[in-house]
């Protein structure tokens, strides 16, 4: 059987070779991203021989010929980021099949691992689909589940998802090979959707739920992009802090520093406490912070233009 593999990033690589030490299959080349996120999957395929296309747009009359030139039986899709149109879906016999970590049919679109820890999921679904005209609907034809623990970090969840998904992707190209499989249809009604996350949406609001900020700041850690706060007008990376469920609700200042030891700061929130054990300001490296208590986090804009115009007023303005 002949497989081309359309993918990215590091799962992609690790199911590559995979695939390629089985001797009932063989992949017969690698449809790239435009912009890859890294470049081992390319220099995996170079190290094999296996020929690289990277369309600029996959659904251009060119790139299917491409495509068809290569006489693939299969096409997987592994973090590729491209909406597949029909000629391209039905450029092999056996059918398009998608890679998703996500339980489908929640959880469909971008940045799902991000998405799931943010909502506190205590696992994330690995799902092998059909690709169809819509996005992350088509028949299920594997689906299994690993788990979230309450520390997990973003890093965390994906290094486990790149460890498990060869093993994903080989069960289902054998069932394909030998026509063991059922289609199960997925419910479209009652789906989620996650769209991508984007500039801005990493700032911390301390008046939120120690739960929420908890998984906030978990989900987008290293190798995402940090969750971010202030702190005297100076931005500062959280990439690690941890909420006991037991710690008393009570009101006070959101954002304040109620606590300290040689491990990190206490810090108020919208319900309770979190308990913050590694920051980063903007071009240093990170640290435990132990700021005094009584410090405040996230200056909110009426504290700055309060502040402004307090500087202006001493130098007689």
């Amino acid at each position: 059987m002949r497989i081309l593999l359309f993918g990215d990033g590091a799962w992609a690589t690790r199911s590559l070779l995979c695939l390629q030490q089985s001797k009932r299959w063989q992949v017969v080349g690698l449809v790239l991203r435009v912009q890859p996120s890294e470049e081992t999957l390319e220099q995996a395929a170079r190290d094999l021989s296996i020929p690289i296309l990277q369309p600029q747009k996959v659904n251009e009359s060119e790139s299917i010929e491409q495509v068809k030139a290569l006489a693939p039986d299969l096409n997987l899709s592994i973090s590729y980021n491209q909406i597949l149109g029909l000629p391209m879906l039905e450029s092999a016999p056996l059918g398009f099949v998608n890679f998703h970590a996500g339980k489908l049919p929640f959880y469909r679109g971008r940045n799902v691992i991000n998405w799931a820890i943010l909502n506190g999921e205590k696992e994330i679904g690995l799902t092998a689909h059909f690709v169809d005209e819509g996005i992350d609907t088509g028949d299920i034809i594997l689906q299994t589940t690993i788990p979230i623990l309450w520390t997990d970090t973003y890093g965390d969840v994906l290094s486990r998802i790149v460890e498990y998904f060869p093993s994903i992707v080989t069960q289902t190209v054998e069932r394909l090979a030998n026509g063991d499989y059922k289609r199960q249809p997925q419910d479209i009604a009652g789906g989620t959707y996650f769209a991508g996350r984007d500039t801005g949406d990493e700032w911390l609001d301390w008046k939120d739920t120690s739960f929420n900020l908890h998984n906030k700041i978990r989900a987008i850690s290293r190798p995402g992009p940090g969750a971010r706060t202030t702190l005297y007008e100076q931005e500062v990376i959280v990439w690690r802090a941890f909420h006991d469920p037991s710690s008393p609700k009570y009101l006070a200042t959101p954002g304040q520093v109620v606590g300290r030891n040689q491990d990190g700061v206490l810090v108020k929130t919208g319900d309770s406490t979190l308990y913050v054990k590694e920051v980063q300001f903007q071009n240093s490296s990170s640290i435990t912070p132990r700021w005094p208590i009584g410090t405040r986090l996230g200056t909110d804009a009426a504290a700055i233009l309060s502040a402004v115009f307090g500087r202006l007023k001493l130098i007689g303005f």
